[in-house]
């Protein structure tokens, strides 16, 4: 049995409080080696070129996907998957077993292309020891680094088109 998200989604906003107080060092994508990816497994089929471009960049691109259905669908046996239906507790908190796969993966930039309020990626997002977290606004927490602003109906390869640009825009000197 699960209880509602209200424990994590108050565990979010408390780390999110905190963030203003992490060290962030800003990245260039050129300077950048490690790349994490975290995204929604419904949203598969839009990700999956933008991974593409980052490795034609010749980046390392670590993946974290999030899934919410009953079955985990077929995907790369390298990405990490994090299924709500076994890898959470009752708190809807990432197991110990996935928080240690995830805060072990190298990144020098964390891009989250969630969608919505995904307490589980935004706490393992706020926890990892990553240089740089760029993502989306998203309501009243700030969450990363680099915030991207975007129109309501703006779409995940939109969001990834900002982001490029900007990382590719920003002097770390």
């Amino acid at each position: 049995m699960r209880l509602t998200n209200h424990f994590i989604r108050k565990k979010v906003k408390a780390l999110a409080g905190q963030s203003g107080k992490r060290q962030s060092n800003f990245c260039t994508l050129k300077d950048a080696r490690h790349i994490l990816v975290l995204f929604n497994a419904e949203d598969r089929d839009v990700v999956e070129p933008c991974l593409k471009t980052l490795r034609t960049l010749n980046k390392n691109v670590n993946v974290c996907v999030y899934v919410s259905g009953e079955t985990v669908p077929e995907m790369n046996p390298s990405y990490m998957v994090v299924h709500a239906k076994t890898d959470l507790d009752m708190w809807y908190m990432p197991t110990d077993e996935i928080q240690k796969k995830f805060y072990s993966c190298n990144a020098d930039i964390l891009i989250d292309l969630t969608q919505g309020n995904n307490y589980v990626m935004q706490y393992l997002l706020l926890k990892h020891p990553g240089t740089l977290k760029v993502g989306a606004k998203n309501g009243e927490l700030d969450l990363y680094d680099l915030t991207i602003s975007m129109t309501e109906n703006a779409d995940i390869k939109h969001l990834f088109e900002h982001i490029l640009f900007y990382l590719q825009t920003i002097s770390s000197k």
